[in-house]
């Protein structure tokens, strides 16, 4: 990423959720993305870069992506980002939400300026987070994929247009980080998903929409998880 910014990322939980703490090197400020299945965690990563969070942002509310949020807040004093087209979907509420709007710029130390891009499809208030030459994509993108739009508030066709908008208006070169990892590569970049995604190959939005629902019963709920941590 940009000089004097770091991306880390780390996998945890049963659904192989990517988690990742973005930030400034001088200050040593970041922000946790779609924090979930154990702060504890969470925090050691912290500490291990010996980095201070002071901002979550939420891509957007699916339980595998905010279920450790409230937990988190109860260690770090943090604001929560999240778009409030997805706040109002899900009735969200923690403590320091800051509701946001697309274009919203969250500063983090004296380098990293993300900006929050509403990415519809897989839920109605979904955010991407660009950053100078990357972009953190939650369960909008992923490496060799895309997110599912048959959960409730799910549309394959606003998908179509959200994935087309990304690779249409941002550069080839701008680096993918997907909210699970789920592909060939844990970290991708728009000219790779462009030559390889299947999503973004098929010809017209009626075969992507047969593709992306193939087997799929819309309006769906979410499935329960297994147990976090594993049994032993």
């Amino acid at each position: 990423m940009a000089e004097g910014v770091f991306v880390h990322q780390f996998e945890l939980g049963p659904w192989d959720n990517f988690m990742y703490l973005i930030g400034d090197r001088a200050t040593r400020r970041c922000a946790v993305v779609d924090p979930a299945w154990d702060e504890q965690v969470i925090l050691e990563e912290a500490q291990k870069l010996d980095v201070t969070i002071t901002d979550v942002l939420c891509t957007h509310s699916h339980f595998d992506h905010v279920n450790r949020v409230d937990q988190l807040l109860k260690v770090v004093d943090a604001k929560v980002h999240m778009l409030r087209a997805e706040v109002d979907f899900a009735d969200f509420k923690c403590e320091n939400l800051q509701p946001a709007s697309p274009g919203d710029v969250v500063k983090i130390g004296d380098h990293l300026e993300v900006t929050m891009l509403h990415t519809p499809g897989h839920t109605p208030g979904s955010a991407s987070f660009r950053t100078a030459d990357g972009l953190v994509t939650g369960d909008t993108l992923f490496v060799e994929g895309c997110g599912r739009c048959d959960f409730v508030g799910g549309d394959p066709e606003v998908m179509h247009r959200t994935l087309h908008d990304l690779v249409d208006r941002l550069p080839g070169a701008t680096k993918v980080y997907p909210g699970h990892n789920y592909g060939s590569l844990p970290v991708s970049s728009l000219d790779h998903e462009l030559e390889k995604n299947p999503y973004l190959k098929q010809p017209t939005l009626a075969a992507f929409v047969s593709h992306r629902m193939d087997g799929k019963t819309p309006g769906s709920s979410l499935p329960e998880p297994p147990p976090w941590p594993p049994a032993t």
